[in-house]
């Protein structure tokens, strides 16, 4: 693959936010450090690959208030969106949510 084929992957800052708070649920509350390590090396595992496979992941339905698709990565209980600029080649990484939150309601 030609590196200008190659889309640049960039986390918003709410995002970080969330992967933070997630890290630290499960390691301080849940006294569960290596899992939190563990979920962060998937973390950067799976998004890694929207550089070149931006469209590895399922779209999920559209919903009221964004004209935005959103692809999903299910990474053990809990779900990564993305959306994808085709006009710069850039994936962002918007969100981090519970499986088992309402997440959609909260785009």
């Amino acid at each position: 693959m030609d590196i200008s084929d190659q889309y640049q992957v960039e986390f918003t800052n709410e995002c970080k936010r969330e992967i933070r708070k997630i890290y630290n649920y499960i390691k301080e509350d849940l006294y569960a450090e290596q899992t939190a390590q563990n979920l962060m090396l998937k973390v950067e595992e799976y998004t890694s690959n929207l550089s070149y496979a931006t469209r590895i992941y399922a779209e999920i339905d559209k919903y009221k208030g964004t004209d935005r698709v959103y692809r999903r990565i299910v990474i053990n209980n809990y779900f990564i969106l993305y959306t994808i600029e085709e006009e710069t080649k850039k994936v962002y990484v918007s969100h981090m949510y519970y499986g088992g939150s309402d997440y959609i309601n909260k785009i």
